[in-house]
């Protein structure tokens, strides 16, 4: 008999043209859960029960369908990006990543050139010859038609160029101060940066770094202006220093963080998953199962004591509609695209950066035994009469917070807490895949209860609400740089 086991199933998405309706041509992701615990209709009916002598109810009618997908997956990569625009209800910025399809004497041609100016910095992926893959400088660019990177090999083969950041000319970009960053000539305003978003200072070698060893590292925009950007949140603090022959490089990467609803990079966005039962049709033949019309309910990091990182989305949906047979499959799901940066981050060596910091960038705590960020969008089916199950869905207000342990080890910690003070949280992850930036730049912590283990260091346990930034009016901003960052091997904390 039929029947289909876990270890078989297979879970992917695909992102909807409108609520509940694919594209005509979707295109499929694989997904990699550690656990399927919500997936389907949940199915309510009525009985009748009349007043009668036969004392039995009568077949009752269906009133409603819920519809819901919830999983648990390893933090990667991959796994972040798969749904953080939808919950988060904003599109990313930066990080454009452009199909070429030839090169002649190092003349690229492309059909777009977004984002790239002339010592853009971008990664080379897909070339045949492996060694042409990396990191290279655009000397020239004729717009929506090529690029010029001198170094490739003449090839005929599509492959993606992707904007990682910009090389400023000799002598172009100075430190002003511990929070200005400026240059004579470039204007910092066609780089593409927003304020919220973290970038890299300095390169790999000394040719493209400043000379002052705390001049380098992660930093977060703060404003940009035509030749003043301005940031905080580094890791050190920066010196005044007239740059006089280095070509400094500065990384960027992808930037998503919630906005207004009329903010041009609001999006709504609703997905739609199938569910492969591998046997469950006859003769061992597989089912496929279709969750339409979700929209992102909550999603929750946990990042536990020595363990990996995990991220738990749920989503509510309008229908899930019985299993069919392969002649019932959606269009291309058969084909579906494969995760690219599946290296789960682990909670020791992976952790570059934790800290719960005041507002003037003064930390107050980076010792964690554990700590929970949750993005809830209050998400809410809407009924109508004369449709079964939600013919909408709703998203209410956002709200961003965070569940943590941590060592009390600071007592103005509990005083923040008593005081209700404005206060900061910056998280950052690393792995062989790139890096993760987390930013709330506004909360107010709550709890405070202490615990006593024996023989180790009294805990204390905080909780911590999210609000709309002064600044950057935003509860929540996430950097995504899909390659390596430079890493001072003496200060290896990004």
């Amino acid at each position: 008999m039929p029947r289909s086991l876990t270890n078989n199933t297979n879970l992917q998405y695909s992102i909807e043209e409108t609520l509940g309706n694919l594209f005509a041509s979707p295109s499929w992701f694989t997904l990699e859960p550690n656990d399927i615990s919500s997936f389907g209709a949940n199915i309510s009916t009525v009985a009748r029960n009349p007043i009668s002598k036969n004392r039995q109810r009568r077949k009752g009618t269906i009133t409603n369908i819920e519809s819901s997908v919830e999983i648990n997956a390893d933090l990667t990569m991959s796994s972040l990006q798969d749904f953080i625009e939808g919950f988060c209800f904003s599109a990313f910025s930066g990080g454009d990543i452009l199909t070429a399809t030839d090169v002649a004497t190092g003349v690229v041609t492309m059909a777009e050139t977004s984002n790239i100016i002339v010592n853009t910095l971008v990664r080379v992926t897909g070339l045949t010859a492996t060694a042409d893959n990396g990191l290279h400088v655009v000397t020239a660019v004729t717009v929506d038609t090529s690029i010029t990177i001198a170094a490739l090999t003449d090839v005929t083969e599509n492959f993606l160029v992707e904007v990682v950041g910009h090389r400023f000319a000799v002598g172009d970009l100075d430190v002003l101060d511990a929070n200005n960053l400026t240059t004579t000539s470039q204007d910092l305003t066609l780089l593409g940066l927003v304020a919220g978003q973290s970038v890299h200072v300095g390169g790999f070698l000394a040719a493209n770094q400043f000379a002052a060893a705390d001049n380098s590292g992660l930093i977060r925009v703060s404003s940009v202006a035509a030749n003043v950007l301005t940031f905080d949140k580094a890791l050190t603090t920066f010196t005044t220093e007239a740059d006089a022959s280095q070509l400094i490089d500065m990384y960027f990467g992808k930037f998503v963080r919630n906005v207004p609803t009329d903010n041009p990079n609001y999006i709504e966005r609703s997905y739609q998953f199938e569910l492969e039962y591998a046997t469950l049709d006859a003769g061992d033949l597989p089912m496929y199962e279709y969750a339409r019309g979700n929209l992102c309910n909550e999603l929750t990091f946990e990042t536990p004591l020595t363990d990996k990182a995990t991220l738990a989305p749920g989503f509510i949906g309008t229908d899930t509609a019985p299993p069919v047979n392969v002649a019932g499959r959606a269009t291309n799901a058969a084909t579906p695209t494969d995760p690219q940066y599946t290296t789960a981050f682990n909670t020791s060596a992976d952790i570059a950066r934790i800290r719960v910091a005041d507002v003037d960038d003064t930390g107050l705590t980076s010792d964690f035994k554990s700590l929970s960020i949750t993005i809830n969008n209050n998400v809410t089916p809407e009924n109508v009469l004369g449709v079964t199950g939600a013919k909408y869905i709703n998203a209410g207000n956002l709200e961003i917070g965070f569940e943590a342990e941590m060592i009390f080890s600071n007592s103005v910690v509990a005083e923040r807490i008593r005081s209700n003070a404005t206060v900061s949280l910056d998280f950052r992850l690393t792995n062989d895949d790139g890096t993760i930036a987390f930013d709330i730049p506004s909360l107010t912590l709550g709890g405070g209860a202490r615990s006593f283990p024996v023989n180790e260091t009294v805990l204390i346990s905080t909780t911590g609400e999210a609000y709309a930034d002064d600044a950057f009016n935003t509860s929540i901003g996430i950097t995504i740089f899909n390659h390596a960052l430079p890493i001072d091997p003496a200060n290896p904390f990004l």
